[in-house]
């Protein structure tokens, strides 16, 4: 398992003691994933906190008419951190790994373990939260824009998720039909 890119991420976050990054080292596992896999379903509880060390997963959840809405993507060396997780509240969403994946995952009891073992993980916690908030702070921002605004603003910031992921899954995430996404990216 190679942990390096975690480790950076993680020294970037908080300052952590050889002690404690041996301890949260031993706790770690590496998880992979086939394209379409479900990682959590709605209802059910994410008792992981994962870092994407290669591929693409996406949230997503379905309206009262059975119609499907995604919410968020990851990439690599990212972050798959939740409030409802990580306060043991079942998800809202389904987790689904777009691109075959592998994840270096931390349980949430060892991270609360941790936390208690190692007061520097409180700070470490708080920038995942900020972090968490901060995202979906930028995901309601776009969402706000015209539409055509939203796509270029999400076709600028991330092409790479033009390249990979299906239209169908671009339209519902920037709340536009598929036939108004073509027709943009036809323009564009």
């Amino acid at each position: 398992m190679n942990t390096e890119k975690l480790i950076k991420f993680i020294y970037a976050h908080a300052e952590l003691s050889p002690e404690l990054m041996t301890d949260l080292e031993s706790r770690l596992k590496e998880e992979y994933y086939k394209t379409h896999q479900i990682l959590h379903a709605a209802g059910q509880l994410e008792n992981r906190i994962y870092f994407l060390e290669k591929g693409l997963i996406r949230n997503y959840y379905y309206d009262h008419h059975g119609n499907e809405h995604t919410v968020r993507f990851w990439e690599a060396n990212d972050i798959l951190f939740s409030y409802q997780g990580y306060y043991a509240v079942p998800s809202y969403f389904y987790t689904e790994i777009i691109e075959a994946s592998t994840l270096i995952t931390l349980s949430y009891t060892s991270l609360h373990e941790l936390n208690a073992k190692y007061p520097p993980i409180s700070s470490l916690i708080k920038n995942l939260l900020l972090r968490f908030q901060k995202e979906e702070y930028e995901i309601q921002k776009l969402i706000a824009l015209p539409p055509e605004e939203r796509f270029i603003t999400l076709r600028t910031k991330r092409p790479n998720l033009f390249k990979k992921v299906p239209a169908r899954i671009i339209a519902s995430y920037l709340h536009l039909t598929r036939e108004t996404l073509t027709r943009y990216i036809a323009r564009n």
